[in-house]
């Protein structure tokens, strides 16, 4: 090989060298003056090599100013052991923000199966209950349900938040009677605190509410898994209707990053669903409190071969 094409080929070896090392998601973003942001995630880590591009994705959290940190659940995929609640909680709990999390299927539900260890999963939400929501995060007025103390809620600036117990996988229902009796009763005590959100949200300027699962907003009665979320989109429509000023609702579930308004009639409805794997990421929201369109969104992934 010629000189020349020797000196050419090192050029360019030392330029992918630097994109390599310094290519990730881009600089922290600014929060407006009179606004605050918040970050929401979800659905990932699953695999070992997301679990590095994780690790990016905390980094890049603790770069921002955030009010808090919100996690919609599947905080990974398997198995669902204690001791891999606690890595999951762990690295969460090491990030300098706040941090509300609402439980996913990955993490008990579907537990049952027997790639994730076939445990049974009430005994499995008892025990996450107890790593995960041991002590409150410092968020002003933040309050959790009594029995179901995943339910929990807060306010910043003046916007009242909101976690609620809501999963995929049918919201565990479909596999024996208990199960199916527990979720009725969660459902239950879920959408009570879903509806005192909005009591006690009255003259807050906006309600932002959070959980898993990617209930059918939208689609006809009876379609898909709808069912089982019924009594609650029949209540979160009326409770939206009747407060009228922007609500946002946010969850991960199916894995596609989407910002849309899901019922027509109902335009102060926004819903943000979170990317998830094998997209590992989340998404900066930034929120000023008492204008029309309160809620901007910036998705923020790590690209797919970014391991440092």
């Amino acid at each position: 090989m010629k000189r020349g094409a020797i000196g050419c080929l090192a050029l360019v070896l030392i330029l992918v060298a630097i994109v390599l090392v310094t290519a990730g998601p881009p600089g922290p973003l600014a929060t407006p003056a009179g606004s605050f942001a918040f970050a929401a995630l979800g659905d990932a880590p699953y695999y070992e090599w997301e679990e590095l591009r994780f690790r990016t994705v905390l980094r890049d959290l603790e770069q921002h100013d955030l009010a808090s940190v919100i996690h919609v659940g599947d905080i990974f995929w398997r198995p669902c052991t204690d001791e891999h609640y606690r890595l999951a909680f762990e690295r969460l709990d090491r990030l300098r923000h706040p941090v509300v999390y609402t439980p996913g299927d990955n993490e008990w539900t579907d537990c049952w199966e027997p790639g994730s260890g076939a445990f049974e999963p009430l005994e499995r939400l008892a025990s996450l209950r107890r790593i995960f929501f041991a002590r409150a995060p410092e968020l002003a007025g933040f309050e959790r349900q009594t029995e179901y103390v995943e339910n929990a809620r807060w306010q910043q600036q003046g916007v009242t938040f909101a976690t609620l117990h809501l999963t995929g996988s049918r919201n565990g229902t479909g596999r024996t009677p208990e199960e199916d009796r527990a979720a009725s009763a969660r459902l239950e005590a879920t959408t009570a605190w879903m509806r005192e959100t909005f009591a006690q949200a009255s003259d807050a300027p906006a309600v932002v509410l959070a959980f898993h699962a990617a209930i059918p907003l939208g689609q006809p009665k009876g379609k898909q898994w709808r069912p089982t979320y019924d009594s609650f989109i029949a209540a979160l429509e009326e409770e939206t209707a009747r407060y009228g000023k922007p609500v946002l609702v946010i969850h991960g579930d199916h894995h596609e990053y989407r910002v849309d308004h899901p019922l027509p009639r109902l335009p102060n409805l926004t819903r943000l669903e979170v990317p998830g794997s094998p997209d590992v990421g989340w998404v900066h929201v930034v929120v000023m409190p008492r204008v029309t369109s309160p809620f901007t969104f910036s998705k923020r992934v790590v690209p797919r071969w970014k391991y440092w």
